[in-house]
Formats: C-alpha cells, structure tokens, sequence
C-alpha cells in the first residue's frame, strides 16, 4: 500500500465536550433529549454528504473510488484526488452547508484543508496530509472557521471542468471564501451564507437570528477570565458579524429592496442592531 496525493480537509466540532456532559446528569441519570440532540447533529452532517445512502447516483461527478468521508467523534475527515473535476468548489460549498446546519443546532466547528500524502480506505485514515490539517485545525485555525491556502484556490483551477476557464473556477471557489486578517482564506458562512438559503430574500434574516443569537450567548458564557480563551473565539464571530450587518445595512441594499416592494424586510434590515463592541 502506497500514499495518495489528496486534498484533505480535517474538521472538529467545537464544545463537543460540553455536549457530551449535558448528556448525563451529576447523579448518572441520562438525559435522554440531548443525546437525542447529538444524534440529529450526527444526521445534519451525514446528509450533507448522503452518507448512509447506499446508492451511488448515475450521474455523480466523483467517481466512487475518489472521495472518502470518516466521521469520528466530533471530527470528521474528507479527502479527494485533486484531479476530480470541480471537486474543490463541490466539496468546499458542502462544508460550508454543513457549517450553516450546525448553526441552526446552535453549534460550531473549526478545520482546514490541506494537500499530501494520505491513505484513506474505509478500514485506514492516516499520513502526513491528516497531521498537517489537524495542526493547522489545532495551532492556527483558531477561530471558528475552516482555513486553506492559496495553493488549494489555485489547484482548483487545474481541476476545472471543460466549459470553465483556470480563471472561471478561480472565482467559483472564491466566492465561497473569504480573507481574514492573518493572510489565511476560511469558508464564509456570513454575508455570503445568503445564496445557498432555499429561499435566499427570506430565510437570511433567520439565519443572521440564529447566528447572532449564538455569537451573543457565547459572549455572554465566556465573560470569566479563565475563559479567555472563548472569548476570543466569539470576538472574531462578533467582528464578521457587525460588519455583515453593516452590508445589509448599506443604502444600496435598502433602496434595492424597497425599489422591489420588499418594505418589510428593508425595514427589518434596518432595525437589526450590531453586538456590542465592548462585548
């Protein structure tokens, strides 16, 4: 058995832990409704990837010999040749659905994808790639997202299909992404979550809802010093929040929707107040 060169993109569900103590309580007894919570955010992951359907669809782009999935715990493991044919947009825009379903479960994850050498078979999951994306999970995600870099975006655009130019799957892939601070790209899943609402005008306010009800309630469960580290997490999840409120807030998207007739929603807009900065 040899190595494969695949793209590798390892995941982990934060606080995983303290939903795990909420299953049983301090005198043994179990709690029946979170771990029945745990389960259903066990199935918001494996549908995203149709992972207990044992049928491979006729016309799937991957072929079933490429990508493998491992869930494990509260990580989950997704490797692919690099050659598959759009694969990274594909994979890229499932990981971030997969990030917008947890919100709804009021749940976070961190990861990052990287490219090397790994074996990856339903019995084996292990090589340098996996090591490589856990570290950088572990030592410089830090944050609540999902980071890669540049060289990823640009191996994307080797693998592009007929129809798409290197510069067309590019922009694809980048329009899931977003630059933060630290030179590193992470899967957006503020302002640019919008798209892939099935209903995009309409279910985006209940989404930027949920998103700031958590950023809020982690603000709030994070205030001790012996949590600093929280803290900082939820600080970076409130600066991207503002600044999409900010965005919706613009006069351009106002006056667009109000040009529309979509008053109550421009007016909804309006209304939504930021999280405090000294938060």
């Amino acid at each position: 058995m040899q190595y494969e060169k695949r793209i590798t993109a390892y995941i982990d569900i934060l606080g995983f832990k303290d939903l795990l103590t909420e299953t049983i309580d301090k005198n043994g007894k179990q709690n029946e409704k979170k771990i029945d919570d745990l389960i259903e955010l066990y199935k918001s992951i494996r549908e995203v990837w149709d992972l207990d359907s044992n049928m491979i669809p006729k016309n799937s782009r991957v072929p079933k010999n490429s990508k493998r999935i491992t869930t494990f715990s509260d990580c989950l493991v997704i490797s692919f040749f690099p050659e598959e044919k759009s694969e990274i947009f594909y994979t890229l825009l499932e990981i971030k659905l997969m990030i917008m379903r947890l919100i709804y479960q009021g749940v976070l994850c961190r990861g990052a994808i990287t490219y090397g050498e790994l074996i990856h078979t339903e019995k084996y999951l292990f090589g340098p790639a996996l090591i490589e994306a856990y570290l950088l999970e572990s030592k410089a995600a830090l944050y609540p997202r999902v980071i890669l870099h540049r060289d990823i975006i640009n191996k994307a655009g080797m693998a592009r299909l007929s129809h798409h130019s290197y510069q067309d799957e590019i922009e694809y892939v980048e329009s899931l992404l977003e630059k933060d601070t630290d030179g590193m790209y992470y899967i957006d899943y503020f302002l640019k979550a919008q798209s892939e609402l099935n209903d995009p005008l309409y279910d985006f306010p209940k989404y930027i809802e949920r998103l700031g009800n958590k950023i809020r309630k982690g603000l709030m469960g994070s205030s001790s010093i012996y949590k600093a580290d929280l803290k900082v997490k939820y600080r970076w999840l409130k600066e991207r929040y503002n600044n999409m409120i900010d965005k919706v807030q613009s006069k351009v998207v106002i006056s667009d929707l109000r040009k529309q007739g979509e008053s109550e929603l421009a007016d909804y807009y309006e209304s939504l107040k930021k999280i405090n900065p000294n938060d």
